[in-house]
This record gives C-alpha cells, structure tokens and sequence, in this order.
C-alpha cells in the first residue's frame, strides 16, 4: 500500500501568512549560495498529528508554511501502530519529506508507538492529553506538535515558572534494558522502589548546551520510566554572571584562562546576588527536596539557601570540570582565589562527587567526602541511537546547508572525513587539531595517498560566551600560511542542537580526534568508540579512563601533533589496523558510562544518605559502592 493510495486529503487549511510581493536586495554571493542550499534538496520538515477516530486512521500534516493538510483511512492492518507508521514512512519518501514531531492523542494505540516513532522513524514522539469535554480534532494536534518546535525546527525545552526543566518521553524502560547487564538493571529497579516516597533535585547552569545538561535530559526522562520523583531546575540567565561564571570560574580552575584574569570582589557581589535571586525563585524547590545536586560551580550559591530552608536535605556537589587542584590550593594563584570563594559554599554539602581523577580534586577537600563517578551518555537519545542511512544523508544535507550559509564548501561524502566534536572553548585543543591535520596532509601527499577531509563541529551553550570568539579564531587562523591552501577541505561549524546531526559525524567519520589540553570526562569520546570509532586524544583527564591505548585508539602527549598525525596515518593507511582497533573500540566502549548505571549511582547516594549511613568517601567509585552494598545484602 503506497502513501498515495491513501487519496487526496480531506481537508486542507492554509495556515501561512500573506507573501509580500517586495523582493528585497539580494547580492551574487547570496544568490549563489541560495542555489547550492536548493541543489541539497533537503526534504521539507513536516509535523504531524495522529489519533483514531470511529475505526478511522486520522492524519495530519503541516509543512514549514504551516499549512495543514488532514488525511482519513479505515484501519486495515491488525497493528493501527503499523498503520500510522506506513503512513509516515511512506509520506517522507513520496513527499521528500522529514516528520520532526508527531503528536499522538493520549489511549489511541499502542503505548510502544512513542517509541516506535522515535527509534525507527527519527520522530520526536509527542502525547497529547485526550480530554471529554474539549473533543480534539487531528488539526488541533498538528498545531500542538508545530508549537513545540522554533523556526528553525529545534525543540524548545520547556521550562516552569520556577524553571523546572520538562523533559521529552522518548522512549519505553525495555529500550533500555538491552543497553547494560541484567544485574545493573535489576539493582537499579530495586533502587527506584527503595526510593519511593522521597524526592530528587538537580540543578544546573542551563537546559541546554553542553555535558551536564544532556546527561540530565537522559538521566530525568529515564528516572520518570522508573517512577522515581526527580526534578530538574536550571538557574536565571544572565549574560553578566555567565560571563564571569565561565571566565573567571571555570576557564581559571581549568587554567585554561590568561594569567591575569582573576576574580573580583565586584565579581563576587554580582554573583551573590544573581545566587540570592535565584534562591528566593526555589526557596519552595528547597523545602520539598530529600536530596538535591548542584552541577558544577554555577549554582553553589544556592547551598546555604538550602540548609537554611531544608535543614534535613542532602546535598551533593558535582563537580564535572578538570580542576587544576594543585595551583587551586596554592595561595597567590587565580585558582587559589576562585576555588576559596567557591569552597565556602561547597564545603556546606555532605559529598564532593567527582569525575574519577585524584588531579581533579583540591587538597583541602576532605578525602571522606570525595566520591567518583564518570560523565555518562545515552544509548537511545539522538546522539547515540542507530539511524538509517536514509536518515544520516538528510542530517549530511542540513550539516552541509550550515557550511553553505558560513561560505564554506559542503562536505564532500565521497571522501573520507577525520572529526572532532567539541564546543569550541579554550580547552579542546582545536589549534593543536589544525595542526595534526596539516602534517597529516603533508605525509599522505609524500606518498601520493587520498587525502581525507577534516570536520571541526559542535554546539553552543547559554552561559558559554568563548564559544564566538573561539570559532572566529580558527576561521582567522585558516586564512593564514600554510592553511589557506587546504581550507577549502576543513569544514568548522558551530552546530544548532540537533543531537542526530552530532550522532552523524560521528558514525560516517573515518577517525575521531580528541585532543582537548584539558578535559574533565569528554562523553564525546565514549560516543565514538560505542560506533565502533577508533579514537585519537590527548592523555589529559578522564580521557585515559575511556580509551584502550593502541587497542580502541591512541593517547598521546599533550602537544605532541606529530605523532597524533603518525596515529592518523597509520590507521587511515593499514587497513588491518583500523578494522581491528574498530572492532574493539565497539567491543569494549564501558557500559559503566551510560545512564542505567549513572541513575543507579544516584539512587544509590540518596537512599544510602536518607537512611543515615555514612557513606565512606575517600575517592572510591560510587558505583563500585553500590555493587558491594547489594552484595552484602544478598549474602
């Protein structure tokens, strides 16, 4: 059965506004540009909304000029799920068509099609409240579903009053089972029930941009399956405070900042009272938590606010950065100066939770306070879950439109590409990648071999403003000697945040690059190995903890470019050996580093503390904590 046999629609509303006959200015350049984009043939981005009516299949469907088109079948197969999907699938292939969203009237089918929307037709599933006294119309749905997404066709997360962050069902528990050992899943099924009744808050800088806020999108969505009360709240924006946040905070402890960049005591008033602001927003957030984490040093001046609100609450500090403890202990230093004005908050909370690096963690922080876990990914969200290749070539052409607008030449995807996919900070070596890429070129042309492309990728963050002037500094220096002549064949872009697009990259690379000079736990890493990516990095942080030196990738010297690229040819130029170190970079990728184990390690923490254990610290594995506790349990 064909898309079109479905017959003509039943109804069409034209929901787009009035052309304007004026043609404004438009030069050369953007006319040239505008023609390649339309050569992509990048397939239309089209929401839909799906419900069951009187044993009628209804469909609707609304393009990027919101015009909404509604369709009407009788149900023919066993499985009205199938149906609907059929529908789909074969409406984007006849249409060159891309479903972003699709809403599903709450009670209509089966309670996998969500999940079968999003891991087989890359549609972000949306369920829509089936109300008796307000009938939906199947237009009503598509409109919802079109509301949730901007201009530009990007989720908007949705936040609260109080800024709780509303994160998107994706996916059913038993797609997660398959991900981690039958032990993990049942200990952390175990921990959710020990849970009940008690309450769980994170808060972090920002919902979205960066590490910690993907890791809590996962953790959140996957906590909620398992009916755990866990909640997510970000902090007010505010330019000025995220400005000092990340340069004279967080770029200083990672020393990644120039020496004369130190805090101020107006640095710290600013910050103190954006902490008040945001304490007075929460203070009701405070007094119904058991257990709350602060992320990194944004929030920590919320953590008196806490105990004064909640006395009985338990707090935890996470610390996701490289912290150059040294220099943080030692008096005169800009570290020193930051990591004292932050001490006095983080000391307030009963555990220092850690990336598993003792280099990470300053001397004065008690060792029975000091917990590891690692940075995690998720195996089913967009960044890790399989795509078709029909679904990777639409992502290509969107990567390939965003080079076009920035007047680079598209991603050629009959060449090879080597990749690095990091936001464009201070810390991710992206210098030192240039320069790798062009001994690389040099020892291939030596010895009349194809040449691969370099991509250079990643996306923004609300309180990162490195990320611009980052970005334009590599674009300056591939204007420059010996650059200029290969610039045409880098390909930098700083990317809107389509997870799928990173995911991408990722699995049509040749080899993935990672030589961040300082690095806290680079998920990125475990990413690629997962797609069975042998990996090239810098030996600095946790990066040595995820990769298998000479087995899954190479680790190299700080600053040592040369051997990098000797790593890059010999994989690009032995087949033998990049077919080996692939196959055990996906063989070996730690599962330890996805989000079963990382929820289990929360509830883990909250239930030992709400029980009023003492946890013992002293830089042990949380995770190896919790296996050791279920066994003296079961013995």
């Amino acid at each position: 059965m064909s898309y079109s046999s479905y017959g003509k629609p039943t109804r069409i509303l034209d929901m787009s506004a009035t052309a304007s006959e004026n043609k404004s200015n438009v030069s050369e350049e953007q006319l040239s540009r505008a023609m390649q984009i339309e050569q992509l043939a990048i397939p239309a981005a089209t929401y839909a909304g799906l419900q069951l009516q009187d044993g009628n299949l209804q469909i609707a469907e609304s393009d990027t000029n919101h015009k909404i088109m509604s369709y009407e079948k009788a149900i023919t197969e066993a499985d009205d799920s199938e149906d609907a999907l059929t529908w789909l699938k074969q409406a984007a292939q006849e249409h060159n068509q891309q479903f972003i969203a699709a809403a599903i009237r709450e009670g209509d089918f089966a309670p996998d099609l969500a999940a079968r929307l999003w891991i087989q037709e890359d549609i972000v599933p949306l369920r829509a409240e089936r109300r008796a006294d307000q009938p939906t119309t199947v237009e009503d749905l598509v409109r919802q579903a079109r509301l949730q997404f901007d201009q530009n066709d990007l989720a908007l997360v949705p936040l609260t009053a109080d800024r709780e962050v509303a994160v998107s069902e994706l996916v059913t528990l038993e797609d997660y089972r398959s991900t981690v050992t039958a032990e993990d899943f049942e200990m952390v099924q175990q921990l959710a029930q020990k849970f009940e009744g008690k309450r769980l808050v994170f808060i972090n800088a920002t919902p979205q941009g960066g590490g910690v806020a993907l890791m809590r999108h996962a953790l959140i969505r996957l906590l909620k399956l398992m009916g755990v009360d866990a909640h997510w709240h970000t902090l007010l924006p505010k330019k000025e405070v995220f400005d000092i946040t990340k340069t004279k905070i967080h770029n200083v402890l990672q020393n990644v900042a120039s020496p004369s960049t130190e805090l101020t005591e107006e640095d710290k008033k600013v910050f103190l009272d954006w902490s008040q602001e945001n304490a007075m927003l929460l203070n009701h957030v405070f007094k119904q938590a058991n257990v709350i984490i602060i992320d990194d040093p944004q929030p920590v001046g919320l953590i008196p606010y806490i105990k004064e609100a909640n006395p009985d609450c338990k707090i935890l500090y996470r610390s996701h950065i490289q912290i150059v403890a040294d220099l943080a202990t030692q008096e005169g230093t800009p570290q020193h100066t930051t990591w004292s004005f932050l001490w006095k908050f983080i000391s307030q909370a009963d555990h220092f939770i850690s990336h598993p690096m003792k280099m990470f963690v300053p001397d004065n922080v008690p060792a029975e306070k000091v917990l590891y876990m690692p940075a995690t990914t998720d195996p089913v969200d967009g960044l890790n879950k399989p795509l078709s290749e029909q679904q990777m070539e639409t992502y290509l052409k969107l990567f390939n439109k965003i080079l076009i607008q920035e007047g680079q030449t598209p991603l050629d995807s009959q060449r090879p590409y080597i990749v690095q996919i990091a936001r464009f900070d201070p810390s991710k070596g992206i210098p030192d990648v240039l320069d790798a890429y062009r001994q690389l070129r040099h020892m291939l042309a030596e010895q009349q071999r194809p040449i691969p492309q370099l991509v250079i990728a990643g996306n923004g963050s609300i309180d990162d403003p490195d990320g611009v002037p980052v970005y334009s500094l590599i674009k300056r220096i591939l204007q420059t000697e010996p650059y200029i002549n290969f610039a045409h064949d880098v390909k930098i872009a700083r990317l809107p945040h389509r997870d799928q697009m990173l995911n991408t990259l990722l699995r049509k690379s040749a080899i993935v690059l990672q030589l961040s000079i300082k690095e806290g736990f680079e998920v990125k890493v475990t990413e690629a190995l997962l797609k069975g990516k042998p990996v090239v990095a810098y030996r600095v942080g946790g990066i040595p903890l995820q990769i298998h030196d000479n087995v899954t990738g190479y680790l190299v010297e700080t600053g040592n470019t040369s051997l990098v690229a000797q790593h890059l040819f010999d994989l690009l130029t032995d087949d033998m050996l990049y077919s080996s170190m692939s196959s055990a970079a996906a063989a070996l990728a730690n599962r330890d580093y996805l989000t079963i184990p990382n929820a289990l390690c929360w509830l883990y923490l909250a239930t030992t503390l709400l029980e009023g254990e003492i946890l013992p610290g002293n830089y042990q594995w949380v995770k190896a904590l919790a296996m050791l506790s279920s066994e003296e349990i079961a013995a």
